[in-house]
């Protein structure tokens, strides 16, 4: 058996590169040509690739875990799975501008023909910047919380989809939001034993709250409840 060379490594490498690429490619075709078939998906597309209500929607949603906890357990849960999502947004953001610095990928509407539903900006495509926030609060929530968290990953992949199928991102710009996101996420959750007291004391002071309007007894008996 032949040892490779590194001019035949660096083809190999080249192929699959370019492989991937018109697979890419492909795909955001296929997805894209969806748009401006019927009008109701064109609006469902068009609200899951604005920014700011996806943006508004998924924050809310993440907050939301305090006003699904049923109990003391479920509200330390709760800050625990926002305390995670914030924190892996504020990351993902950073490493998010550090990429966006160091190379750049056109965005599809802005180098071939699509169908695009709407005008969006012209920066780099690869990661997308809505993906990586939404999968990074929805895995942060999830990593704590698995039923709200599904809800919220399912969501991400929604707008995901969305921003394909409008023609604003190649499928492996959603990939990478997806995957740094994730990243994110499982670097914070390693420092939940720094986070957890910070969840604790927050829970500590909504017990406060909470027992300024409730009797002791309920109070007490929503703590022995489980999750």
């Amino acid at each position: 058996m032949r040892m490779y060379e590194k001019s035949d490594i660096m083809k190999n490498m080249t192929a699959i590169f370019q492989f991937i690429i018109r697979l890419d490619r492909s795909m955001f075709h296929f997805l894209n040509s969806i748009a401006g078939r019927n009008s109701w998906l064109d609006w469902l597309i068009r609200v899951g690739s604005d920014d700011h209500i996806v943006m508004i929607v998924l924050t809310l949603l993440t907050l939301a875990t305090l006003l699904i906890a049923k109990n003391h357990q479920g509200r330390e849960v709760a800050f625990r799975s926002i305390i995670c999502a914030l924190m892996a947004a504020i990351a993902s953001m950073i490493i998010l501008f550090a990429l966006n610095n160091l190379f750049f990928r056109p965005r599809p509407f802005t180098t071939q023909t699509v169908h695009m539903l709407f005008y969006h900006n012209t920066d780099s495509a690869f990661p997308s910047n809505a993906a990586t926030l939404a999968f990074a609060l929805a895995f942060g929530v999830f990593a704590h919380w698995r039923k709200p968290g599904a809800v919220m990953l399912a969501m991400a992949a929604y707008i995901g989809f969305a921003r394909i199928t409008s023609g604003i991102h190649y499928p492996l710009d959603i990939v990478g939001g997806l995957l740094l996101g994730l990243g994110s996420v499982l670097a914070v959750k390693a420092a939940e034993p720094i986070y957890a007291p910070t969840a604790r004391w927050l829970n500590s002071g909504a017990d406060r709250l909470l027992a300024s309007w409730k009797t002791p007894a309920r109070v007490e008996r929503e703590r022995s409840v489980d999750v």
